[in-house]
Formats: structure tokens, sequence, C-alpha cells
């Protein structure tokens, strides 16, 4: 009963602001225009400083578990790889890259350390921080990149435009500007931190509200079915794969369901953005959030109870 109440305090409040914006959009009080302007108010000063606080604040000098942080890092960029596979049949490339982040990129922050903290304790959520310190950056650049290169093609032209837009992508410089500060511990000002504290509060409801008012029933009849496959990729078969290896390296228990619920946390909410921002499919990475997430509900209890029953 407890996993039940804390899978559904973790996913339900965040699905629930995906149908507040939907409703909004049905009265009329939000239309194209918020969306666009939530994409790029997201993008370019919520999301940058959300990813900056989180990565600055982690201590890169405390002890970590190399082979584990090595392992899920790996299974990352393969689940990326995968996906990319999957989409070589795709018609439109506007899609391939919003498929590809889908696929990896969790909501680890806002869903995984909450459920980690609430059934394992502090001392397994600072370990999970750990992994959390190396795995933001990396679906940050990976997002990017998969985002970026499907779309410009592989051309020497098309090369030279993502190397553009990688380099000059907001959230990039989030990611650098964070990890400098946490290693070289540069002092933050206190206005220039709560500055960036009052940004940060904006990216989940911001993007969750964007999220549910970008639904129509034309891109879900259209792009249901794609969301459905990435969303079973991120919720069911990383994490799957993910229990299964580190198992048979000896993981049980508490460690296996810290395994779990980090790679099985359903896609975040900051893809959509992206995806809206970086001229990808918007309407799709909007259906993976929101069916990943109604997902969750469900692999998150069966996972957990599976583990402990089992493992």
């Amino acid at each position: 009963m407890d996993i039940i109440v804390f899978a559904l305090q973790g996913v339900f409040p965040v699905f629930l602001l995906i149908v507040i914006g939907y409703i909004l959009k049905r009265k009329r009080v939000v239309g194209s225009e918020f969306n666009r302007g939530a994409s790029i108010i997201g993008f370019k000063l919520a999301l940058p400083a959300l990813t900056f606080l989180k990565i600055s604040a982690i201590d890169f000098s405390q002890v970590f578990y190399f082979r584990e942080i090595l392992i899920l890092v790996g299974m990352t960029v393969a689940m990326g790889a995968v996906a990319g596979l999957i989409t070589l049949g795709f018609g439109d490339s506007r899609q391939k890259g919003t498929f590809i982040q889908g696929s990896f990129r969790g909501n680890i922050v806002i869903i995984g350390m909450a459920l980690i903290l609430n059934l394992y304790g502090e001392a397994m959520a600072a370990r999970a921080a750990m992994i959390l310190a190396f795995m933001l950056p990396l679906f940050n650049i990976q997002s990017v990149i998969a985002l970026t290169l499907p779309f410009h093609g592989l051309s020497p032209a098309g090369l030279i435009r993502s190397l553009k837009s990688i380099v000059t992508n907001p959230l990039i410089w989030g990611v650098v500007t964070g990890v400098l500060v946490s290693i070289f511990k540069v002092p933050v000002p206190g206005v220039l931190s709560q500055l960036l504290g009052y940004l940060s509060d904006l990216a989940l409801p911001l993007a969750l509200i964007n999220i549910g008012a970008s639904l129509n029933s034309r891109g879900i009849r259209e792009k249901g079915v794609k969301a459905l496959w990435c969303s079973l990729l991120k919720v069911a078969l990383l994490p799957a794969a993910a229990v299964i290896i580190f198992y048979n390296l000896g993981y049980r228990q508490e460690e296996l369901g810290m395994i779990f619920l980090i790679t099985g946390a359903p896609a975040a909410v900051s893809s959509h953005i992206m995806a809206e921002a970086m001229e990808n499919d918007g309407d799709l990475a909007a259906l993976i959030v929101m069916i990943s997430t109604a997902l969750a509900s469900l692999t998150t209890v069966a996972g957990i109870s599976l583990i402990q029953k089992f493992f």
C-alpha cells in the first residue's frame, strides 16, 4: 500500500498539471501565443536556471560508485542509439530527435529522487544524487545532440549547423557553468541565487501546463502509437534491462529499487520544452511525457513490488 501511495504522490500531481493545461486550452484561456512564449521562457530562462542550480549544488568530491555510474551512463547512451535505429523508418525528421530524447531522458529530479527518498531513506537518496550528478549533464548534452543531428542532417553543412546549435544552446551553458561552479566551489551571490531560484521554480509548472495546452485530438490520433512505444522503452524496457544487469552484479532489494526508480522515471518534462524550442515535434514530446507519466504510475508499483518480493 505504501508503494502505491508513494507512486501516486510522485506521478499524479504531474499528470494533473497536464490536465489543467488541457482544460485551460479548451476554455480558451491559453492558446498558441502562450505555447510559444512559454516554450521560449522555459528553454532560455527557467530550464537553464534549474539545470545550473541542481548541478552547482552537487559535491563532485564525494565518494561515488564508479562502476554503477558508468553502467547507467552506458545504458542511457545505448537506449538513445536503439531509439535512433527505430526512427530510421520515420518520414518526419522533426519526430526523430523527439522520439530519441523521450526514450532515455527521465524525470529523475522531480519523481525519481522523491520516490527514492520516501521508500529508501536519505542514505540511498544521497547515493542516487551522485548518480544524478553525472546523469543530468549527460541528459542535457545527449538531448541537444539528438534534437539537432536528425533535424539538420549529416552533411558537412548540416554538421556545422548542428555544432553551432549545440555550442549556443542555453542548457549546455547551464550544465557547463554548473559543473565549474561545483568543482571550483565558486560562491554564487545571494541575489543571483534567489533570481535563479525564482526562474527555476517556473520550469516544472509552466512546462506541464504548456504540455496540456499543446495537446489536440488530431495529434493524439496521428502520433499516439509512436508516443506509446517511446514511453514503453522509457518506463518498461530500460528499467527492466537495468534491474537484470545489476541483479547479476549482486545488487538486491534497496539497491535494485534505486536503480529501477532512476531508470524507470517517466520522460522528463523538460524534453517538451527542448523539442518545442529546437523546432522538433513538440506535440509528440507532449504525448510522450503524458503517456509515460501515466504508465509510470503502473510500472513503478509493479516493479518495486516485484523487487521486494523476489529480489
